[in-house]
């Protein structure tokens, strides 16, 4: 049993020939993913169920959050860079996504109670088969649907640095700017937006994407790196984050590193089974 939360939220991905990014005029298909909150694992007494080094377990999250209840901050502000990784066919299909995004994370320590308000923008990647991968930008306001970036083409590869920021006092009706560059190909694309977010966390996560029957299988994605984080216009000091690993519910797992000697980044890494594979540090090209 989770703490199931659910959104209905659509994302777009395009087919594509393995390795390759398709154009709005070169859609081979259309598969329908969600981005959702945590979904965390409960322990025999209905608190989050923690590993023997105190990382929250969940079925779609992976990565580090900055959050309210440890920190006694709020977050307005949020970045980072990350490679998109290249993803491998097991058997199945399957997608996974990189992604900063502000909301979404549990309430308190315990994780009784998760807050339902997310925004959010990253890449997605699915393996469909040995011979289909797609690679795609997208943003997304819960409980609204996610979009996809159609003017943003990403390949694997490809450096990308994402941010959100909220203007002025952040209060009832917030105006928010996303961004979002591919360092790679000199590709921009800025949007502004009105959302009504918390503000109770920021993170840095590698998801396993949901579809209307549940968490779907996490893609092989080998090693992704996020780094440079920035939260509040200054640099992440994520030795006070707190660490997810995901163990989703079709036997595939994502560990995280320790940090980086800068404390603002970390690697995820992908994991065939349910027991964590050792994760290191992989620094950005």
């Amino acid at each position: 049993m989770v703490f199931s939360i659910v959104v209905c939220a659509l994302a777009v991905a395009l087919s594509a020939d393995a390795g390759q990014s398709l154009s709005d005029s070169s859609r081979a298909s259309i598969a329908a993913a969600k981005h959702a909150p945590i979904q965390v694992i409960p322990g025999p007494d209905g608190n989050a169920l923690v590993t023997g080094e105190g990382q929250f377990t969940s079925t779609n999250w992976s990565g580090y959050v900055l959050s309210e209840f440890e920190t006694r901050q709020l977050y307005f502000t949020a970045q980072a860079t990350w490679v998109v990784p290249t993803v491998v066919f097991k058997n199945e299909s399957a997608l996974s996504s990189n992604w900063v995004g502000i909301g979404g994370f549990c309430e308190n320590s315990q994780c009784r109670s998760v807050d339902q308000t997310l925004i959010q923008l990253g890449t997605a990647q699915q393996a469909s088969s040995r011979k289909k991968t797609s690679y795609f930008a997208w943003y997304e306001m819960l409980p609204a649907a996610s979009i996809p970036i159609p003017t943003l083409v990403v390949s694997p590869g490809d450096v990308i640095t994402a941010s959100l920021s909220c203007a002025g006092n952040c209060t009832g009706s917030q105006s928010w700017t996303l961004s979002m560059m591919d360092e790679t190909t000199s590709q921009s694309w800025s949007q502004d937006f009105t959302y009504e977010s918390s503000n109770l966390s920021a993170e840095w996560i590698e998801e396993a994407p949901s579809s209307r029957h549940g968490i779907l299988p996490l893609a092989d994605y080998g090693i992704s790196t996020f780094d440079q984080s920035m939260t509040n216009g200054v640099g992440a000091d994520l030795t006070l984050a707190d660490t997810i690993v995901m163990r989703d519910p079709h036997g595939e797992s994502s560990n995280v590193s320790a940090l980086d000697s800068t404390f603002d980044g970390f690697s995820a890494c992908f994991g065939p089974h349910k027991k964590l594979k050792p994760c290191s540090f992989v620094p950005l090209p």
